[in-house]
């Protein structure tokens, strides 16, 4: 910091010494120069001393790591959420090429450490018991016993 105090009264002192040349001596072309190159070496100097002054910035550590993990979770749910959707879709074009229709379908998915989503639990809703009878055969056997299977209807 003492540097920079130095650096910034020299650049005042010469400017005011080019200044009361200036004043002192005849206007002519020579003169506006070297007042120009004097004015812009300081400049210069001083651009250069401030980029080389070290700056002490403390910044809380705290902080990154808390955001980090929000945003990890963040985006591990929307993961989640994401694929979720998907096996619903999936199911629900299932369950159409059966011609059945589901008044509601619910997937919960678990994401591995590879990043492999595996769909757990499966809970789809009907009108009508046929239907809730039909799809659960269907779907036992494309989705296999390691998948859990809520099949539902509410007769109304």
């Amino acid at each position: 910091m003492e540097t920079m105090t130095q650096n910034a009264a020299a650049i005042c002192g010469v400017i005011l010494a080019a200044e009361a040349a200036a004043r002192l001596c005849p206007k002519d072309k020579m003169l506006g120069f070297v007042k120009s190159l004097v004015i812009l070496t300081l400049l210069a100097s001083g651009a250069a001393a401030l980029l080389g002054t070290e700056w002490d910035l403390a910044l809380p550590q705290a902080a990154p790591e808390e955001g980090g993990s929000q945003l990890e979770a963040y985006v591990e749910n929307q993961m989640e959420r994401a694929a979720a959707e998907q096996w619903e879709a999936y199911l629900r074009g299932l369950l159409a090429a059966g011609g059945l229709e589901a008044k509601k379908i619910l997937a919960e998915v678990d994401i591995g450490g590879e990043s492999s989503i595996v769909l757990t639990k499966a809970g789809v809703r009907f009108q009508y018991e046929s239907d809730a009878q039909r799809a659960r055969a269907l779907l036992e056997n494309v989705l296999g016993p390691e998948t859990a299977l809520e099949v539902t209807w509410d007769g109304a």
